[in-house]
């Protein structure tokens, strides 16, 4: 077993107990920003971007909290989310309340800060008045406006999905997100009949994603189908493999799986179903140290407790002499 390299954490720190993990993509996008507008237009854009970016994720982060999850966050190159992990099954209006948060905060906050500035957020005048306004504007105002859009993946279509699978469970993500799929795809129809691109790119991308979460379980069902069953080098499809295998019961597959995806990409995930699976085994010593490897792994500062705190089978390790005591103090 090779030994892991521990990742450096100084581009994680917490806000408002919440571990936040700052990833050179998020500052790659920053700079992009600075050079795509004029100065000093570019800099306040950019500051802008990165604060209320970080507040629309702590919305997220806190309604989850108050609904009884574990959450961290991470900022990434135009893409920023707030994982959370429930201790019990959410409602439908815990998702809700969560879905909505982000945006909330991101608007209701640049509005007070506007209002502090003596500046109406509802008059152009007012908001052109400085390249901080303006900035300030977009980045809190229309982005969050934006992110309201009931359509996957943004937080408006999460909004809806949590509406329809309370009416019909089981079912609601897929409804919206087929929906979302359809619409977006017909309003970049629009877009390159009448010539107005501006939205384009955002079009693109949400198609993008879209047909990612769609083709998934086709792509995983495919692929566990194939016999010469082999890790992709993606860590977030291989730990779905690997998980699946261990799912359907056969345990000593997806330790091999698991193990041959981190030897392939050392991620934390790979390392965490590699300890379920040798749990499952009766292996305790090798669980033991796969977790020590996946919490060794972890990029984001947290994800190894949350997921620890979500597997009950580990609570055989509890008063272990190789067990840290602090995985279970936050269970």
């Amino acid at each position: 077993m090779r030994s892991p390299t521990r990742h450096s954490v100084r581009d994680v720190f917490n806000v408002f107990g919440f571990p936040t993990t700052v990833k050179p993509g998020f500052g790659v996008f920053l700079a992009f920003l600075v050079f795509l507008y004029p100065y000093p237009l570019g800099l306040w854009m950019a500051g802008a971007v990165g604060i209320f970016t970080l507040i629309h994720e702590l919305g997220h982060a806190l309604a989850a909290r108050m609904s009884g999850c574990t959450a961290s966050i991470s900022l990434d190159f135009m893409v920023a989310y707030a994982a959370y992990e429930p201790r019990a099954p959410l409602t439908w209006g815990q998702k809700a309340r969560i879905a909505i948060a982000g945006p909330s905060l991101q608007i209701v906050s640049a509005i007070a800060v506007l209002l502090l500035n003596s500046t109406n957020p509802f008059s152009r005048a007012d908001i052109t008045i400085s390249d901080a306004t303006i900035s300030i504007w977009w980045a809190g105002i229309a982005l969050g406006v934006l992110n309201l859009v009931p359509l996957l993946p943004l937080d408006g279509g999460a909004f809806v999905a949590s509406i329809v699978e309370h009416f019909m469970p089981g079912r609601g993500n897929d409804i919206v997100l087929k929906s979302s799929a359809g619409v977006t795809a017909l309003l970049f129809g629009l877009c390159l009949v009448t010539g107005n691109t501006e939205i384009a790119p955002l079009l693109v991308f949400m198609l993008f994603m879209q047909y990612q979460t769609l083709a998934a379980p086709q792509r995983q069902k495919k692929f566990l189908l194939n016999p010469a069953l082999a890790p992709e080098g993606d860590p977030e499809f291989d730990a779905m493999i690997s998980a699946s295998l261990l799912s359907a019961g056969d345990a000593m597959k997806a330790l091999r799986f698991a193990t041959e995806a981190y030897r392939l990409c050392p991620a934390d995930s790979n390392a965490f179903i590699a300890a379920r699976s040798a749990m499952r085994l009766g292996d305790h010593l090798l669980a033991v140290r796969w977790l020590h490897i996946s919490e060794q792994s972890q990029i984001d500062s947290g994800r190894f407790q949350i997921l620890f705190n979500h597997a009950p089978e580990f609570a055989q390790l509890r008063g272990q002499d190789d067990v840290s005591g602090e995985w279970f103090t936050n269970r």
